[in-house]
């Protein structure tokens, strides 16, 4: 168990935000005045609040989304394989890359959210806890070999050292235990080590922050299934997911110095004559309507709404006058190199049901496209397959835009070319012809029918306000004093070959250190 869970408010123990009393998660807002307000909950921002809670600085925490809590034997979230409106952002279907399309009757401010721009589809958390509701669970660090390439003014000894083990101290973090491993439900797992082993590459296990014992519960069962009944990308009922909204976030509530208000949708900041911000705010129903138009104001704001939001907000700002000095908003926009793939006809069987945490993958170095990173995915639909699907993370240069879409003040559009992930493309291929040549099956068009890999969407999106561009090396935004960007956006669309999780929070870290350090007085 985490230190964190003997953060206290008024006297009572918490573990997440479980038991924090409902007046500290909704006081008034209208014109309120505080010291600082992060903008996004995510991995970023949840870091940048308990940073300044901890500071003794008091903070104003901003969330679109709905406040899920996993407390009592309640069970917040939708089942991912029969979703209803607790899934997904104000629609009335299921909107995952495969499997059936579901529907329902209300659409509600679910946990995941897509949004489809021109050749490219990107998925975000819409919740507390941001993209650490929906993501799965993946912590590895980035590659130490492209390391100085994305991020050439950080040493990555630094980040070994010091920030990534300070991302860990809050979020528990391991390797997946042997029994668990060894167990019926991670058989697909084992196969597809073998199959690296006899096809030359280098096994990778996957650094989970998720809570294993209570995994084991579920294997030997002594406790109801989730993750082991495919339970994973719109929250984990049991609460074994450590989201940020069960580490970070009760720990900054538990300094009395953090507030949170959810539901409240940001529009765009403007800088006051006296050089504070003033955040114009609106307040939504379960069902995504407006209730009332707010504002904060504060002498310190950190914008960490994700790629997307916090891109869309800083476009705004700019066009609506408040912070037209702002520089390169909306450049550098990457997917990570994602891509998914399937491989079919195999002669071992992968098993019926599948532990839905990733945790083993192959790791290919000497790929001639780019060093390669494929994590093996679960398929959990209750029978055999002989087939297994990999997320492969590979490196991908091209990088799109964000501008605004005049038609639409809530939507940015994104420019991105139909061949943006071409080189990623190559890599997988490269990657999939070893596998089949040497350990047999082929390529499935079942999911992706047009060659059998993905092509047009990304769980990883990164970039938007990058560092060295829109900000400098820290995340303060060029123009401005005491205005910032710290989550995903910082980072110029790749965490080197690994799954961005880690890294973003690392980097808030190292960013947060330093703007504690230097520019509070």
């Amino acid at each position: 168990m985490s230190a964190l869970a003997g953060a206290t408010i008024a006297g009572s123990s918490i573990i997440g935000v479980t038991s924090c009393k409902k007046e500290v998660i909704n006081p008034p807002l209208y014109g309120e005045d505080t010291e600082a307000v992060v903008i996004g909950s995510g991995f970023g921002g949840a870091v940048a609040a308990l940073r300044l809670a901890e500071a003794g600085v008091p903070t104003i925490l901003l969330e679109m989304g709905k406040h899920y809590e996993v407390a009592g034997g309640n069970e917040p979230f939708s089942s991912t394989l029969q979703p209803d409106g607790r899934s997904t952002w104000l629609r009335n279907h299921s909107i995952l890359p495969f499997g059936p399309q579901l529907s329902w009757r209300d659409k509600q401010v679910g946990v995941l959210d897509r949004i489809d721009y021109e050749n490219m589809k990107i998925y975000r958390g819409t919740c507390l806890g941001g993209g650490s509701v929906v993501y799965g669970c993946m912590l590895p660090q980035a590659n130490d070999i492209l390391w100085p390439q994305e991020f050439p003014d950080i040493s990555y000894a630094e980040m070994e050292q010091k920030w990534y083990p300070k991302v860990r101290s809050v979020i528990p973090t391991r390797i997946v235990p042997d029994d668990i491993l060894n167990s019926p439900f991670y058989q697909f797992a084992r196969v597809a080590l073998e199959h690296s082993d006899r096809a030359g590459m280098q096994r990778f296990y996957i650094p989970a922050g998720v809570d294993f014992n209570m995994m084991r519960d579920e294997i030997e069962g002594r406790s109801r299934k989730y993750m082991t009944n495919g339970d994973l990308l719109y929250g984990v009922n049991s609460g074994a997911k450590h989201s940020v909204d069960r580490n970070y976030i009760p720990a900054a509530i538990g300094t009395g110095k953090l507030t949170v208000q959810t539901l409240t949708k940001v529009k765009y900041i403007e800088q006051m004559p006296d050089g504070r911000y003033e955040v114009q705010v609106e307040k939504i129903n379960l069902k995504g309507m407006v209730i009332r138009r707010q504002t904060v104001r504060a002498r310190y704001v950190f914008v960490c709404a994700g790629t997307v939001g916090t891109s869309q907000i800083l476009l705004r700002s700019q066009k609506e006058g408040g912070l037209q000095g702002l520089e390169r908003i909306g450049e550098g926009v990457g997917t990570n190199g994602n891509i998914m793939a399937i491989r079919g006809n195999l002669e071992d069987n992968v098993g019926a049901q599948q532990g839905i945490v990733p945790v083993t993958g192959y790791y290919q170095p000497d790929n001639p496209h780019g060093v390669f990173l494929a994590e093996q995915a679960p398929l959990p639909i209750g029978f055999e397959t002989k087939s297994l699907g990999i997320l492969g993370v590979t490196v991908n240069e091209y990088r799109g835009k964000f501008v605004l879409d005049d038609s639409n003040e809530e939507q940015v559009s994104l420019s991105w070319s139909a061949n943006g992930l071409e080189q990623g493309l190559e890599a997988t291929r490269h990657f999939m012809d070893q596998l089949t040549d040497r350990t047999g099956g082929r390529v499935t068009r079942s999911i992706f029918p047009q060659d059998g890999y993905s092509k047009d969407f990304t769980y990883h999106p990164l970039g938007g306000v990058v560092r060295g561009q829109s900000s400098d090396g820290y995340g303060r935004l060029k123009g401005y004093n005491r205005l910032y960007a710290i989550d995903g956006s910082m980072i110029s669309g790749s965490t080197c070959a690994a799954n961005p999780a880690l890294t973003i929070a690392a980097i808030a870290e190292r960013s947060m250190d330093h703007i504690l350090r230097n520019d509070l007085f």
